[in-house]
């Protein structure tokens, strides 16, 4: 009887652990399907440069139009400053974390050159520029033609800005000089 005492009461204990910590892992992992942790404004400075991404809500309706923007704004000694980069210096790759569907942005790369002037933002709304390719998994193809016809359907995302662009060389005495200063910010779209 005593032998039974010291084996069933151990294995009743690890059980209920067992169990508490099951019931903890599914009540977190809804915690986060629900809710993102990431920030739906950021900026950060770099130099003579304050680079600002952020969305209008942090919950949206599916298929709703979305309102996901970058900014940069020069905040140098001069009044206005050149910078060049391809079709945008800004880009938007997406990442759905329920499916764990990365969405790229694409983007033409001519080079373009914009002035900047001290204190005013160039801004940037997100549109839609993604792909996918035939090696891609069929739920991956279904996913981005649904937000390409449609919008964004429902999901927790995660938007990895990216600002990239360079300044050429001022003088002979300068060299070039290239930023990518990167950002992330979370939305939520429900139905």
């Amino acid at each position: 009887m005593i032998c039974l005492k010291r084996i069933v009461f151990p294995v009743l204990l690890l059980l209920t652990l067992l169990s508490a910590c099951t019931s903890n892992k599914n009540m977190m992992g809804e915690e986060r399907s629900n809710n993102i942790s990431y920030p739906h404004d950021a900026s950060v400075e770099a130099d003579d440069f304050i680079y600002r991404l952020y969305t209008e809500k942090d919950v949206y309706s599916e298929f709703g139009d979305t309102a996901i923007f970058a900014e940069l704004t020069y905040i140098g000694d001069q009044e206005s400053i050149e910078i060049s980069h391809a079709a945008s210096p800004f880009e938007f790759p997406i990442k759905e974390l329920t499916r764990g569907i990365e969405i790229d942005y694409a983007m033409d790369e001519p080079l373009i050159r914009t002035t900047l002037v001290k204190g005013e933002p160039l801004r940037e709304k997100y549109r839609f520029a993604g792909g996918y390719s035939d090696n891609d998994d069929e739920e991956k193809i279904e996913f981005i033609q649904t937000i390409s016809n449609k919008g964004f359907p429902e999901g927790n995302y995660v938007v990895n800005g990216l600002a990239n662009f360079f300044i050429e060389k001022a003088d002979e005495s300068t060299e070039p000089k290239s930023y990518k200063l990167n950002l992330n910010i979370g939305f939520n779209v429900r139905n």
